[in-house]
């Protein structure tokens, strides 16, 4: 036993101290790789320090020498940087990192790559391009893989050496891809930047102290400069910042730089505004895509929360594109300018209906109040500054010349357009430059009566009215109609955000205008009309201080161009017909009367906006109506806003919203009697409820849920609800409401498809199958009328039940069993849910068949229900006539 322990014993340790000697061996070989990989590294760097000597010596050299020199540079620097990040990335070996970036920062390589990138010798251009877009590249790799604690991080970001890499001006021209390379190393930079070292990358002594910005913002058509720009501005949120003399050096530059920004905005509108005159959509949709990328751009500079930066921003927004260009165009072609003597042809502006689009996509975007302020009182006060309308009336400034130079460097073709032709000896510095008193500052000193300069009479309003009132077919056929109320809407809303209260003479004329718009319903579309009543909301709301100011202007007109007329002319149809016409009226009427109409006005999307643009048309909305419903809605909408506003004896200010819902609540519709709200309240669905020994008509209900079930109920005599009770199982005398709808509501149909007149609604039935009384439920209120599957769409019902010859077991289509005559295959029709209109948008209806017995409970029935909805449908009819007389 010892001997084979001892044996084991050693046995053990020969194989410890094998796996040992084998670890060691391992580890042996391990070392003289990595030594001879580091002395091959140093061997690489030794080459690239001559190979870079060579290259930017003043020795001349061969075009064919200096193509080998540089083709084997570039892939040596490539070696190097690639073995450097490796040797990082081997987090099992701490110090390899280390080892191998020891010679590129004993040889001091990083010196060579900016001497590289520099070329004060002068390498042939495309040389050069393909040797720098290798160093930027390695540059960057070099940033993206060293800790920040390492030797080879400390050595490139000591002594401004980023700075001078940043500051490097280089030729973009032969190579695509060394700007977005270039671009790159300057974000790496600028992700680096906190509050801590931002001051380390700013050197007061250089002709460029901080071109990590000053040389990056030249570049701004690019969206990783409009980034980084961004990221800079973040880093100079803090307010301690805003002292210092980098923070001053950015607000210089953002001049120049916000110039451009601004002039690449309209470049693209000009562009959006030739795809639409030749009809390109592909293009126009490029070209308004790209310009609304630009303003999401501004909009988050807005966003940084920097007054003095937005200060200049909203500056440069508003003289250079909004004003001179947007403004002027849809100012300037008023429809009357063509008498003026206009030329169509006008190089400079834009088409009105692109104008007023692109104006509504700025509103609709972005989010600074100051901008939105200046734009709405440079188009709603009755005067100006003199100043301010000059910007409307004159050409716009021309595009920098440095604008051009810049675009040339990087192989941009950009050439003066159309916009350039304003003062063309002003030198650019007086471009960048900011005024001594902003148009925002100006403006708000006019609005307090503070302002010292002088004022005229302000002709932008009177081309906005013009607009207003030229609105009919042939605008709206264009798209124009509702792109300009939307804006204007929009205006008016900014207005009255800002705290501005509208000059009661502009609040006269624009209500006047919008008034007008809505008298002739007929020639527009409903959802014209939708944006017509919204822009008249805000306009009350923005003109209702002090309180019943604006009932005052606004009522008057609407009175008389809207609600008189169009009260009278319904009241006159009215009278003129009778019988199912005008149970059709009550019945419009009421679905008309049930709607939220703010509902219905709001404003349309950027989404929709573009589709009409693109479509030069103004397609209508879903769920629109015609005719006489049209007529309708829009007295009832021009009533209730009348209504709604508060009046100066009484009411506190509102919005214009609350309003109508109160409004609309408060009031109920004309000829409703108090019976249905009595019956509708005591009569709930499921609620147990004392009937005591009132008479009742036994019938069979289908339909139930969906169409799916059918059951055993009681008709319950009532004067404005039909009401279907099943028995209380628990106590006497009492039952459990299963349908409780509104008669007014409902459609009858007995026999035929369509429903035939009140009087003749109870017909003598020889037949069985004839003893079926079907109604139609738009949007019941009952669980077991308005849940179900059959409300889906009808999947899952059998399409042969649903015929006309006979009693089917799931009416969910609608239709009713009818004479016997009918063949089942013939008058098949598909298991679709039926629509009816609430609110605006499709609603299901439900569909609900009662099936009786006998002859004579089908009689008793078809009476009370005749004779009860007859009595409130005459009540209506009575409403109905009293309401227009009134209102007329």
């Amino acid at each position: 036993k010892h001997s084979s322990a001892r044996n084991a014993f050693h046995a053990h340790s020969e194989r410890s101290a094998l796996s040992v000697l084998s670890a060691l061996s391992t580890l042996r070989r391990l070392v003289a790789a990595m030594d001879g990989s580091v002395r091959e590294l140093d061997v690489l760097c030794a080459r690239l320090d001559r190979l870079a000597e060579s290259l930017t010596s003043a020795k001349p050299l061969g075009a064919q020498h200096e193509e080998q020199i540089a083709s084997e540079a570039v892939q040596v620097i490539q070696r190097i940087g690639e073995s450097i990040a490796w040797a990082y990335g081997q987090r099992q070996q701490p110090g390899l990192g280390e080892a191998f970036a020891q010679p590129f920062v004993d040889r001091r390589l990083r010196d060579r790559l900016k001497a590289l990138l520099a070329d004060a010798r002068g390498m042939r251009r495309d040389v050069h391009s393909r040797v720098a877009a290798q160093v930027l590249q390695t540059i960057h790799i070099l940033l993206q893989a060293t800790p920040a604690d390492s030797t080879l991080f400390c050595n490139l970001t000591a002594g401004w050496y980023l700075n001078d890499v940043a500051a490097t001006r280089l030729d973009f021209r032969d190579n695509e891809d060394l700007l977005p390379l270039w671009m790159t190393v300057v974000k790496d930079i600028a992700t680096m930047l906190n509050k801590e070292n931002l001051m380390l990358f700013f050197d007061p002594s250089s002709p460029t102290p901080f071109p990590i910005f000053t040389e990056a913002v030249r570049f701004y058509h690019h969206p990783v400069s409009q980034a980084l720009s961004l990221e800079i501005f973040f880093k100079l949120q803090d307010e301690d910042v805003w002292t210092e003399p980098i923070f001053q050096l950015v607000l210089q530059e953002s001049g120049s730089f916000f110039t451009h920004v601004c002039c690449l905005l309209r470049e693209f509108w000009l562009m959006s505004d030739v795809s639409f005159r030749a009809g390109n959509k592909r293009d126009l949709r490029s070209a308004l895509y790209i310009q609304n990328d630009i303003l999401m751009y501004i909009n988050d500079v807005f966003a940084c929360d920097i007054p003095r930066l937005s200060e200049v921003l909203q500056e440069k927004l508003l003289r250079v594109a909004i004003a001179p260009v947007l403004l002027r165009s849809a100012v300037l072609q008023r429809p009357s300018a063509g008498s003026r003597g206009w030329s169509e042809g006008q190089v400079d502006v834009l088409s009105p209906v692109l104008a007023f689009y692109l104006l509504h996509d700025l509103l609709a975007t972005l989010r600074s109040s100051a901008v939105f302020e200046a734009v709405a009182a440079l188009l709603l006060r009755s005067e100006l500054p003199e100043d301010a309308l000059r910007l409307v009336a004159a050409s716009p400034p021309r595009t920098p010349s440095q604008y051009f130079v810049i675009q040339a460097s990087w192989g941009g073709t950009a050439q003066p357009g159309p916009f350039d032709q304003g003062d063309v000896a002003s030198p650019d510095e007086v471009l960048y430059a900011m005024p001594a008193l902003p148009l925002v500052a100006a403006l708000r000193a006019h609005g307090r009566g503070s302002f010292a300069g002088a004022c005229t009479r302000n002709w932008s309003l009177d081309a906005l009215e013009e607009w207003l009132r030229s609105l009919d077919h042939s605008t709206e056929r264009a798209g124009l109609a509702p792109l300009l109320l939307a804006s204007c809407a929009r205006l008016l809303m900014a207005l009255r955000e800002g705290g501005e209260v509208l000059d009661v003479a502009v609040a006269e004329r624009v209500g006047s205008a919008l008034s007008q718009a809505l008298s002739i319903h007929h020639q527009l579309q409903w959802s014209t009309l939708a944006v017509a009543f919204r822009t008249l909301q805000e306009l009350a709301a923005a003109a209702d201080v002090p309180v019943g100011r604006a009932r005052h202007v606004l009522v008057p007109p609407l009175r008389e161009r809207v609600l008189n007329p169009l009260a009278t002319e319904l009241l006159h149809m009215l009278r003129r017909y009778g019988g199912d016409v005008q149970e059709a009226w009550v019945r419009e009427f009421q679905e008309q009367w049930a709607q939220r109409q703010s509902s219905l006005w709001e404003l349309p999307t950027q989404m929709r906006q573009r589709e009409l643009l693109e479509q030069n048309a103004t397609p209508e909305l879903p769920g629109a109506v015609e005719g006489r419903t049209k007529c309708i809605r829009v007295l009832l909408g021009a009533w209730r806003f009348s209504a709604a506003l508060p009046s100066a004896e009484g009411g506190s200010p509102q919005s214009s919203l609350g309003g109508l819902e109160a409004e609309a609540a408060r009031r109920a519709m004309p000829g409703l009697g108090d019976e249905e709200g009595d019956e509708s309240s005591r009569y709930q669905p499921g609620v147990p409820v004392y009937i005591g020994k009132i008479n009742r008509v036994r019938c069979l209900a289908r339909g139930l849920r969906g169409g799916t079930e059918e059951e055993a109920l009681y008709l319950l005599p009532m004067k404005a609800t039909l009401v279907l009770v099943r028995p209380d199982d628990l106590k006497p005398f009492w039952a459990v409401p299963v349908v409780s709808e509104t008669l007014r509501s409902m459609h009858f149909k007995f026999g035929a498809e369509n429903a035939p007149a009140l009087a003749n609604i109870a017909p003598h039935a020889t037949h069985a199958e004839e003893r079926t009384l079907s109604l139609e439920v738009p949007a019941p209120r009952s669980p077991a009328l308005s849940s179900g599957p059959g409300l889906g769409g009808g999947g899952g019902v059998d399409r042969l039940a649903h015929t006309l010859g006979g009693p089917a077991s799931a009416l969910a289509g609608g239709v009713a069993a009818a004479g016997a005559g009918h063949d089942r295959m013939a008058m098949s029709v598909p298991g679709v849910p039926m629509l009816s209109q609430v609110a605006g948008v499709p609603l299901l209806a439900s569909t609900l068949s009662l099936v009786f017995s006998d002859e004579r409970r089908h009689r008793v029935a078809c009476k009370i229900l005749a004779q009860a909805r007859q009595a409130v449908y005459l009540s209506l009819l009575d409403g109905l006539g009293a309401f227009l007389s009134e209102v007329a």
